[in-house]
């Protein structure tokens, strides 16, 4: 069997003892190489069961050699879509802990494997922490793999959470994304020398993100620019229907944001009406109120004094009922917080400096 793998286990020795391993091992060029010894075979269970086995016996003595191999491992598993790499980078995750790299394959493990909601998320905050990582050992602000697949995951979270995409702190990953796909592709531009050599993928991202953004044109154009981007392949076919239906789902979210604005249209309606008649039935209620307190006092000063204390229990009970109205609508301007709560704070002070004046 060693035999017939003769060829990627010697480019994996030499891989392994370049210098300054633990440094290069963070750099594209290395995940590079990576892929194309993965791509040398078709993985199956022999092509798993000699790495493996490989792995674990040169683990000892040669851990660098073992990471290769299981970087090779993955990457064969993730491109050909064998097995779970979710479960192939747990059980390896912490021996190559000391290595930087193990964060992105983790984060491209949770891209391609896992459905889960708020696993995608957390791999999304610990994505943007990877995406600004800078030191003596590595530069994920300049790694366009890395960059690239922080945007994908974005992508992938969003086109699926429609409903999450227009929260502020959401709209600020989706720029961070925007911003690490655009570098991404101005890392390639500069190493190929051409935007046609650029790998298309990075448009195809650049183009979901923008969609996701609501900047529907540039977006689809970016996503025909991928698929004319794809090279001459056996699965060339596959990847243009891959492509092709971003487009669908490209036109999928437009509708659904259009449809979002008439929403919450109708939404600030209703909200506009309830305020009007709640405010109305509150100073109904308080005028009728008043009229039979005030009929029956006599002295001009009392009857001052006690019409500041209704004013400021009216400014009260009206700021009070406008913050409910603001809250359960769930309103994202910060200045009707604002009136609502002054509203509340100006009876409070009317009222209060009234009392006292009443009981000097």
């Amino acid at each position: 069997m060693e035999k017939k793998f003769n060829e990627l286990m010697q480019s994996a020795i030499e891989l392994s003892k370049i210098e300054k391993f633990e440094r290069e091992v963070n750099y594209r060029a290395f995940e590079l190489e990576i892929t194309k010894m993965a791509s040398s075979h078709k993985i199956n269970e022999e092509v798993e069961s000699f790495l493996v086995s490989k792995i674990e016996s040169s683990y000892k003595t040669d851990k660098k050699l073992a990471f290769v191999l299981f970087f090779v491992l993955f990457t064969m598993c993730r491109r050909q879509n064998y097995g779970d790499i979710l479960e192939l980078v747990r059980e390896y995750d912490d021996l190559f802990r000391e290595y930087e790299i193990i964060r992105h394959i983790t984060l491209m493990a949770v891209l391609v494997k896992s459905t889960d909601a708020s696993t995608i998320y957390k791999a999304i905050k610990n994505g943007t922490k990877l995406v600004s990582m800078k030191n003596d050992l590595c530069d994920f602000t300049s790694h366009s793999g890395v960059l690239n697949a922080y945007s994908e995951l974005i992508c992938k979270y969003f086109e699926f959470q429609l409903d999450e995409k227009n929260e502020p702190e959401n709209i600020e990953y989706l720029k961070i994304g925007l911003q690490c796909i655009n570098k991404a592709i101005d890392l390639e531009i500069k190493d190929k020398g051409s935007k046609e050599k650029v790998y298309s993928k990075f448009y195809l991202n650049r183009g979901r993100l923008l969609i996701l953004l609501g900047k529907y044109s540039k977006g689809e154009a970016d996503i025909v620019k991928s698929i004319e981007l794809l090279p001459l392949s056996a699965d060339r076919e596959s990847k243009v229907t891959e492509y092709n239906q971003y487009l669908v789902k490209a036109s999928i979210i437009h509708a659904y944001d259009l449809n979002e604005e008439k929403v919450q249209d109708l939404d600030k309606i209703k909200v506009s009406n309830y305020k009007s008649i709640a405010l109305m039935t509150t100073l109904l209620g308080f005028l009728l109120g008043a009229i039979n307190i005030f009929t029956t006092v006599e002295s001009t000063y009392t009857l001052g004094m006690l019409m500041l204390c209704y004013l400021g229990l009216l400014l009260i009970l009206v700021g009070t009922i406008l913050l409910g109205f603001t809250l359960n609508f769930k309103e994202r301007k910060k200045r009707l917080y604002l009136y609502d709560i002054a509203l509340i704070v100006v009876g409070i002070v009317i009222f209060v400096f009234t009392m006292i004046l009443i009981n000097k």
